[in-house]
């Protein structure tokens, strides 16, 4: 696997990846756009902070690409969804610069409290002056945390620490989540009415950019603290101007910005500003965050290796980790009942479901669904399907996908069947695993018993007398040898299936022969990708 380095990241956290014999890793720095588009249809992975722009343009160069490995949180820098297109895993860093990021909030609040920068310089430049920066106390005052995430969940706690009162908007968390950390759930409107200090901890996104606009500076505390160590643009940069220079804001301490570097003339007079403590994003850079990242996404690249599930993935449905051993082999065995049904089914299917019975439906299925999606359309397509790309390419085909769980099963433990719905009627395929083996169990209305293999016949006929024997002879003159058999039937003189597992692949010309000879009313060769 060749994996491209763009942007400065830990050599320390790249250890895990130098040290692997199966992995040519390029460190290439300072790479403008047009060697980049150059350069990036060599390799199956990159690793990036924030100074590369993964766009839907350099992803067109990137043929081979199979990750996009973001050594931080924000993926602000990549287009997820073009990535999604072309069936591109993205994975970030959520958790390695949680702890950096916390501290870098406290750390320009407090030097914004306590007029840290200006008493520097001021010192610096030869003067002993002390009442030009009498500080702020944080004891007993109110903080307000928008977004009580990793980040947010941590300066909740340094905060409480200082004695605080801490109070909480977050839409997406529960009551219980807020008091678990000591904090009080409010809405948005009462928290910029009732906060001292308002720090921001959430994503940049369509929801939350310009979060906290004019209108909620006119509701907030005069003399309110604003913190963004954030995202640059959760926090209207104009109006947080406008309200320093009214005075309704006393002090502001932001690491972000909604264009970086900024050139914006109304950044720079933000950042120019005298009650501005301000940094050029520097709430990742301590060297253990930077390595504790780096390390994470080596870790991402050596699973996709290794064909092991992908954590910490941006477009991919997941499962919960704790889970993912237990669930990996049905999520073969799904795989492998859509490859089947796939080389069975006639063309143009419209619907496609997804059964689940016993024990495993009372787990979220959607990644196991997913991958036996992905394994269905990849024989429709000349596009490479896979988990994340899959339901983007089943609504663009028109398929519909549906997914249904009982936990009650009459005669298996555990049981996924796939319905696949075309105009010339149903096809259904059934499996279970018997002691983590996969085995068909059912295959149109007929109950089967078999253990996939790479290559397969299946076949349907009026059930004759001398019919095994005629496959069996044409089989053999041609040299395929049959390893395994498994015969299926409605009833004496009725609708046989007989399945064949076989050394090697069967040809056209002997599927002609079979079906000439047995007056076969389906004949096919399955090969499966195990």
């Amino acid at each position: 696997m060749k994996v491209i380095v763009t942007d400065e990241i830990s050599e320390k956290g790249l250890e895990l990846l130098q040290k692997d014999p199966r992995v040519q890793l390029d460190v290439r720095l300072g790479l403008n756009k047009a060697e980049l588009y150059q350069v990036i249809g060599d390799y199956d992975a990159i690793i990036t902070r924030s100074g590369t722009q993964v766009d839907a343009e350099l992803l067109q160069h990137a043929k081979k690409l199979k990750m996009v490995a973001r050594a931080g949180v924000g993926i602000d820098n990549v287009d997820v969804p073009a990535a999604s297109e072309r069936g591109i895993i993205v994975v970030n860093a959520p958790f390695g610069n949680t702890n950096s990021a916390a501290e870098h909030s406290m750390a320009i609040l407090l030097a914004m409290c306590r007029n840290v920068p200006l008493a520097n310089a001021s010192l610096k430049s030869g003067q002993w002056q002390r009442a030009p920066f009498t500080g702020h106390e944080l004891r007993y005052r109110t903080m307000g945390i928008i977004g009580l995430g990793k980040v947010g969940g941590r300066v909740a706690l340094r905060a409480r620490a200082f004695e605080m009162e801490v109070v909480v908007y977050d839409p997406y968390i529960s009551e219980k989540r807020a008091t678990d950390f000591g904090t009080r759930l409010v809405s948005l409107d009462e928290l910029v009415a009732s906060a001292d200090v308002i720090s921001v901890h959430t994503p940049l996104n369509d929801e939350t950019r310009d979060l906290v606009n004019a209108d909620h500076f006119a509701r907030m505390k005069d003399g309110v603290l604003i913190v963004n160590c954030a995202r640059g643009g959760i926090i209207s940069e104009s109006a947080m101007l406008a309200a320093l220079e009214s005075g309704k804001v006393a002090g502001a301490a932001f690491d972000v910005w909604s264009e970086e570097p900024p050139n914006d003339e109304t950044l720079k007079k933000l950042i120019a500003h005298p009650r501005m403590v301000v940094t050029p994003h520097l709430g990742a850079n301590t060297f253990e965050a930077q390595t504790n990242v780096a390390v994470d996404v080596s870790r991402e690249i050596i699973n996709l290796l290794e064909g092991k599930p992908v954590e910490n993935a941006v477009n991919i449905a997941r499962f919960d980790p704790d889970l993912m051993v237990q669930m990996r082999p049905f999520m073969t065995l799904a795989a492998i009942l859509g490859d089947f049904i796939s080389q069975l089914a006639p063309e143009n299917p419209g619907k496609v479901s997804f059964n689940y019975t016993g024990k495993l439906a009372a787990y979220d299925c959607m990644p196991i669904t997913v991958t036996g999606l992905a394994a269905l359309l990849n024989r429709c397509t000349d596009q490479e399907v896979n988990m994340v790309n899959a339901n983007l390419v089943a609504e663009r085909r028109g398929l519909v996908v549906e997914q249904s769980r009982s936990t009650e099963s009459e005669f298996f433990s555990n049981l996924i069947t796939l319905n696949l719905e075309t105009p010339q009627g149903k096809r259904t395929i059934a499996g279970t695993l018997f002691e983590g083996t996969p085995k068909i169990v059912r295959m149109r209305d007929f109950d089967t018993d078999f253990t996939p293999e790479e290559h397969m016949l299946v076949m349907t006929y009026e059930d004759r007398p001398g019919l095994i024997g005629k496959i069996g002879t044409i089989l053999g003159e041609a040299e395929v040898n049959i390893g395994a058999m498994n015969l299926g039937r409605r009833g004496k003189g009725g609708e046989a299936m007989v399945v064949l597992s076989v050394d090697s692949p069967i040809d056209e010309a002997i599927v002609t022969r079979l079906n000439e000879a047995v007056g076969a009313r389906f004949v096919r060769a399955v090969h499966l990708k195990l």
